[in-house]
């Protein structure tokens, strides 16, 4: 009962123009949450054109400004109730602290728009997935100003807070030290962009094609479809070989024919070979060169040096293999033979064939007293 008489006696007392103000304030706070939604798309819709009024709502911007609207309108409410100096305070430093976060959500708001829209219209994966982590980190460092204004705001002490942080980040930082290192290498990536998803690397001896970069680690498809996974770490420290960016490959190859092969055969030979890689498609023409370079113990040595314009690993590989079957097809109908590794062995006395007679019984001369040979048997292996 005395509750209620205390009630009774408060009502009594408020005097008319209180009530005034307190329904102006009541019918203040109401205009602004019901205006508010109307005033914020307004806003966002001349900044916004192409968005449906569906997508601007689900804007994380339009949620900041709709709640910035709905507090601007309690505050000129308290400032109609002429509340006493302390609660007057009270409420402006929360009407600071709504202001900055606000602020902060609109920025990290148009920050994170930009990093969907990207991400929609981008085709390049790497720069999307760049965009994407200095979107995450411009935001952590918003909300964290956000955060040190808050505290700054309602008289918290930051010196003796940070101090506490500093100690902590670095017992944390020795303890995630690599982590930290991956994930700077992995900007670095991003940032230098030394190779991009599909393109076939060699990666301290991992060869394949690349299939994901993320902030940590490089994901490699190898020849034999396995997937290696290299932290950004050693990809930054190790030499990167991209075939990917190449404009064109060499194919390098050797003829080794047959020492008894005449000099007109290997000249019609030679030029076989230019006119036939010639009409090749894939052949850089003015790269063709066909040469008679080198007359070895065993064999005769021709050069075979094209530069071709497929440069996918795979492709590669198969042109390769078109050229070699070339040349040898080239080679047979030329009726030209390749060398093949052979020894000489010399006797003395009648001659003796390898195939028919058994070598126990070939006497062989030590190489200070060796006798004229009467014949050169080839044994080929």
């Amino acid at each position: 009962m005395d509750k209620i008489q205390e009630l009774i006696e408060l009502i009594r007392n408020i005097e008319i123009s209180q009530i005034v103000n307190i329904i102006i304030a009541i019918v203040t706070a109401i205009v602004f949450l019901l205006i508010g939604p109307f005033i914020c798309y307004g806003i966002l819709k001349i900044f916004y054109r192409n968005y449906e009024k569906e997508e601007i709502k689900n804007l994380s911007v339009y949620g900041a400004l709709k709640t910035f609207f709905g507090f601007l309108g309690f505050y000129i409410a308290s400032k109609i109730l002429n509340l006493n100096e302390s609660q007057d305070e009270f409420c402006y430093k929360c009407f600071e602290v709504v202001a900055t976060w606000t602020l902060a959500r609109i920025v990290a708001g148009v920050v994170e728009a930009r990093e969907i829209f990207n991400r929609k219209n981008q085709k390049n994966r790497n720069n999307a997935l760049f965009t994407s982590v200095a979107s995450k980190a411009i935001r952590i460092i918003l909300y964290i100003i956000a955060l040190y204004v808050t505290l700054k705001i309602f008289g918290y002490d930051i010196g003796g807070l940070a101090t506490g942080i500093g100690l902590t980040g670095a017992v944390v930082a020795l303890a995630t030290q690599d982590f930290i290192k991956q994930i700077i290498s992995g900007l670095a990536i991003l940032t230098d962009k030394p190779f991009k998803i599909g393109d076939w690397i060699d990666i301290d001896n991992v060869s394949g094609t690349v299939e994901d970069i993320t902030i940590k680690s490089t994901k490699i498809r190898t020849i034999d479809d396995t997937i290696v996974t290299v932290p950004n770490d050693l990809v930054t420290s190790s030499n990167v070989v991209n075939w990917g960016m190449i404009s064109k490959r060499v194919f390098n190859g050797n003829l080794r024919l047959a020492l008894e092969t005449e000099e007109s055969t290997m000249e019609k030979l030679i030029n076989r070979i230019k006119f036939i890689l010639k009409y090749n498609e894939d052949i850089i023409t003015n790269s063709i060169r066909v040469n008679f370079i080198e007359v070895e113990h065993e064999a005769l040595n021709i050069e075979i040096y094209v530069e071709t314009t497929v440069t996918d690993y795979v492709k590669y590989k198969e042109f390769c293999n078109k050229v070699n079957l070339t040349l040898l097809n080239i080679l047979d109908t030329q009726g030209v033979k390749l060398a093949y590794p052979s020894k000489n062995v010399y006797i003395k006395g009648e001659t003796y064939n390898a195939d028919e007679e058994n070598m126990d019984n070939v006497k062989i001369e030590s190489p200070r007293k060796r006798a004229k040979p009467t014949k050169i048997i080839k044994d080929f292996t």
